[in-house]
Parts: C-alpha cells; sequence; structure tokens
C-alpha cells in the first residue's frame, strides 16, 4: 500500500507545483504603450511671442499679474460643481478596482439554520425506521467556488480596472485644466466687454458734443436742421449699442458665477468695477509636441483607456478555458438546539473542482472579438487624441500670433483716426468740412477702438487657451492632490 502512496504524492505534489507556476501566466495580449508622433516640431514656435523654450505651465494665471484673476482660479478649483463631479467618479473607479481585486479572495459567509423536518415513506416505516417530525439545527461557514486565477483572468481584469482608475484620475485632471482656462477667458471677455462699453460710453459722449455744436450752428443760422437731426441719429443710434454690450457682460459674469461656483451677486460685486484687459507674458514657451505625451491630460487618459482595453481581451480569451476552483463548508449540526455547542456534532466538506464550458453558442468567442474589437478603437481614439492635440497646439500658436499682429495694425489704425478725428472736429468748428464728413471720421475712430479692444481681448484670450492646449499645470493643485488620494482610496467623502 506504501508503494502507491508515495507516488501519489509526488504526483500531486507536482501538480500543485505546477498549478502555483501557472497561476503566474496571463493568456492574452500584453499591453505596449503607443510612443510614436508624426512631428518633432511646431511649425510656428519661434515667433515674436512664442518660443520654442520649455512652458511655464504651473500656476500660469498669475502671469497675468491680476489679484481678481488669482482669486477667481482658486474659487473655481475649490467650488466647481464640474471638478466635484469628477472627483467622485475617480472615487467610483477606485471602488470598481476594489470589486475586481475582490475576486483573488475566496467568498466566505455565516449563517445559522433550523429546519423541521417530517418524512412521509411508507417503506421506511414498514421496516421499523422513524418517520416523526424532527428538528435540525446548523451553524457554520460556507465558502462559495474560489477561483483559481490559472490562466491571469482575475489579473486581467483587475489590470483593466486600475487602468480605467488611472483614466478617471486624468480626466479629473483634465476637467481641471479646462475649468481654470474657462475662467481665464470668461475673465478676459468681462474685461473685453467693459472696455467696449466704456469706449461706446465715449463715443456717445463725442456725439452728444457733435450734437451740441450743430444745435448751436443751427441757431446761428449757419446749418440747417438736417444737420441737427443727422447727428440726433447718430447719437441715439451709438447709445442704442451699449444695452446689447451689457447684456453681454452680463452673461460673462454670470458664466464665471457658474464657474465659480456661486450666484451671480457676489460676482458682480467683484467685477463691477471696471479694469483693463491683463496683458500676459509677452512671450509664452511652447516646448516639443513629445511633451505633451507626458502632459495633457486627455492624452494621458486615452492612453490609459487603450490600456484597460487590451486587458480585457486577456480577461475575456480566459473564459474558454478550464476553470480550476476550490469549494467548502465548516458546520454544527443537531437535532436539537443545545447541540450547537458540542464540537462533536461538527461536520465539513472540501474540494477542488474543474469546470470548462464546451458549449456556447459561440458567445464568450464573441465576447472576445468585441475586447478585441474595442481595444482597437480606443487605440485609434489614442492616436487621434494625440493628432487633437498637436492640432490644438498648432491652432492656439497661430491665433495667438495673428492676433498679436493683428492688435498691432489695429492700434496704429486707431492712432491715425484719433488724429483724423482731433484735425476733423478742429475744421468743422471752423466751418471748412461739413457735418457728414465728420460724423464718418468719427464713425471709424469708433470702429477702430472697438476692433482694438476686441482684438486686445483675443490676445489675452488666446494666450490663456494656448496654456491650455499645452497641458495647463496640473500638478500642482489641491484637486490634483484629491484626485491621488481618491485613488489611493484615502479620499474623506
Amino acid at each position: 500500500m506504501l508503494c502507491h502512496t508515495a507516488p501519489s504524492r509526488r504526483i500531486a505534489h507536482a501538480v500543485l507545483i505546477a498549478l502555483c507556476f501557472a497561476a503566474s501566466c496571463k493568456v492574452g495580449p500584453n499591453y505596449e504603450k503607443p510612443t510614436e508622433l508624426p512631428t518633432s516640431t511646431w511649425t510656428q514656435s519661434s515667433s515674436a511671442s512664442v518660443t520654442p523654450s520649455e512652458p511655464e505651465l504651473n500656476e500660469w494665471w498669475k502671469r497675468f499679474d491680476d489679484p481678481i484673476l488669482d482669486q477667481l482660479v482658486a474659487q473655481a478649483q475649490e467650488s466647481n460643481a464640474t471638478l466635484e463631479q469628477s472627483l467622485a467618479n475617480v472615487r467610483v473607479a477606485f471602488a470598481a478596482l476594489g470589486i475586481s481585486e475582490s475576486e483573488y479572495w475566496p467568498s466566505i459567509s455565516t449563517a445559522i439554520l433550523y429546519e423541521r423536518h417530517k418524512t412521509n415513506v411508507s417503506q421506511l416505516a414498514a421496516q421499523g425506521v422513524v418517520t416523526a417530525p424532527y428538528n435540525q439545527w446548523a451553524l457554520g461557514a460556507a465558502m462559495a467556488s474560489w477561483e483559481i486565477d490559472l490562466w491571469g483572468r482575475v489579473a486581467r481584469t483587475v489590470e483593466s480596472s486600475k487602468a480605467s482608475l488611472e483614466s478617471q484620475v486624468e480626466d479629473l485632471r483634465d476637467a481641471l485644466v479646462s475649468i481654470r482656462s474657462q475662467v481665464g477667458m470668461t475673465y478676459m471677455q468681462v474685461r473685453t466687454t467693459q472696455l467696449q462699453i466704456a469706449i461706446a460710453e465715449m463715443g456717445a459722449d463725442n456725439l452728444r458734443q457733435t450734437l451740441e455744436m450743430t444745435t448751436q450752428k443751427f441757431r446761428a443760422g449757419t446749418t440747417t436742421l438736417l444737420d441737427v437731426n443727422q447727428s440726433q441719429t447718430d447719437l441715439d443710434m451709438q447709445l442704442a449699442k451699449i444695452p446689447t454690450l451689457e447684456a453681454n457682460l452680463a452673461a460673462s459674469i454670470f458664466s464665471l458665477a457658474q464657474l465659480c461656483g456661486t450666484t451671480p451677486a457676489p460676482m458682480i460685486e467683484l467685477l463691477g468695477k471696471v479694469a483693463p484687459i491683463p496683458s500676459g507674458p509677452a512671450t509664452v514657451g511652447v516646448g516639443i509636441p513629445a511633451d505633451l505625451l507626458r502632459r495633457r491630460s486627455d492624452v494621458r487618459s486615452s492612453e490609459r483607456l487603450a490600456a484597460a482595453a487590451v486587458a480585457t481581451i486577456g480577461a475575456t480569451e480566459a473564459l474558454n478555458l478550464p476553470v480550476f476552483a476550490l469549494a467548502g463548508n465548516f458546520y454544527l449540526a443537531s437535532n436539537q438546539f443545545s447541540g450547537l455547542g458540542s464540537w462533536s456534532n461538527n461536520a465539513y466538506s472540501f474540494g477542488p473542482t474543474v469546470s470548462w464550458l464546451v458549449f456556447q453558442g459561440g458567445y464568450v468567442n464573441s465576447m472576445i472579438a468585441q475586447s478585441k474589437g474595442q481595444a482597437q478603437a480606443a487605440l485609434a481614439n489614442y492616436r487621434n487624441t494625440v493628432l487633437s492635440a498637436i492640432q490644438d497646439v498648432e491652432t492656439c500658436i497661430s491665433a495667438l500670433t495673428q492676433s498679436q499682429e493683428t492688435t498691432r495694425r489695429y492700434q496704429t489704425a486707431v492712432n491715425s483716426a484719433q488724429q483724423t478725428y482731433d484735425l476733423g472736429n478742429l475744421q468743422y468748428q471752423a466751418g471748412t468740412i461739413d457735418l457728414e464728413n465728420l460724423l464718418s471720421i468719427q464713425n471709424i475712430l469708433l470702429d477702430a477702438q472697438t476692433a482694438l479692444a476686441q482684438s486686445q481681448g483675443y490676445v489675452a484670450q488666446n494666450i490663456v487657451n494656448l496654456y491650455r492646449a499645452l497641458g495647463g499645470g496640473w500638478e500642482s493643485s489641491s484637486v490634483n492632490m484629491a484626485a491621488d488620494e481618491a485613488a489611493k482610496g484615502k479620499g474623506s467623502s
């Protein structure tokens, strides 16, 4: 008998060693991070306003030297509802990772049972077996089937969940970058609209002076009532522009209130005092395109989603392989409740199982095909996200350089129009030009001043937008630290 036992033990040990060794393997493809980029430099990175130096993205808004902008960005980071939602999504993803990791462990439950049985079997009764009703009590623990992760199905599921969690963290960072840029651009729009309102009111004052001069000329008999009416019409037309600008200003302020997680009233109080458009830095470093792979959160997020999709392939392929599991339970059983306290009433069952899905009508194969298609789509989306990021930066660089050139030209036009207006106003008072010429000169000046203000606002907004396109500097912020804490399961709420 001993000669049979020893070989069987050796075989059992060999099987266990083989199972443990195989358990370290994972079916399915291993993810390899894409690194290729179609270009190594920006097409417009050597202009007067854009340089190829490393971008200074950390707290970029402070380069505008505007305390109110600093305050708005800080308030948005603390109170914006979109950021709170994104942070909650990180916590959800962390919980999903915990669910996946729980499959590594057995599921054990405990219970107490009472049953009253009555056996009514005539043959047993004829043989003298007692068939009267009896009680049964049981107390114990049961272990559901505990899968041995021989093919790495659980490991691949955990790998996918972890990558999904990392993607949610990047989505939160991307939301942070987006909210900051929206605050910056909306704030620039507020200051731009306030300047346009001031220009419109200044233009109305000039037209009032013209109307007063024309009225005096009419009373002196040197002009006609037609000129007076024309002056009044131009003034009314100018005044009619102001309510629309004020409505635009209110809309921008309300947008800032929403971004900062507050109501309009305190925002109106904060921004009610007119201030100039912040000019921002004279030059912005943009680095090289390869930096986007490590810096832009949307690129990082899409790369993590691709990793999650590839890991899912292995998890689904493992469904076509046999499942090795352990199952069992331990309990105390007695016909009397008091018997639950006696160790002699213990019982247990324990043993391995092997199951293999032999026929499933193509269900698993379809799941595998689906996961492979999703992985291909995720990788294609990653490449498209990289190209979109490059296009975004290129567009922002072009917009900034062109808006700065436009501003310089409008400034020249305003200087010329101002000189023309000053000269025309003197000539009109002297009677050497008619009213129509003066009003035409005034309108040209107003149009140039309004366009200059709008162009200056575009410059400021384009600087903000370029900072966003470059990655926005999400690293040092309380929101980013909260994301890391939530990803580690340490978030408080």
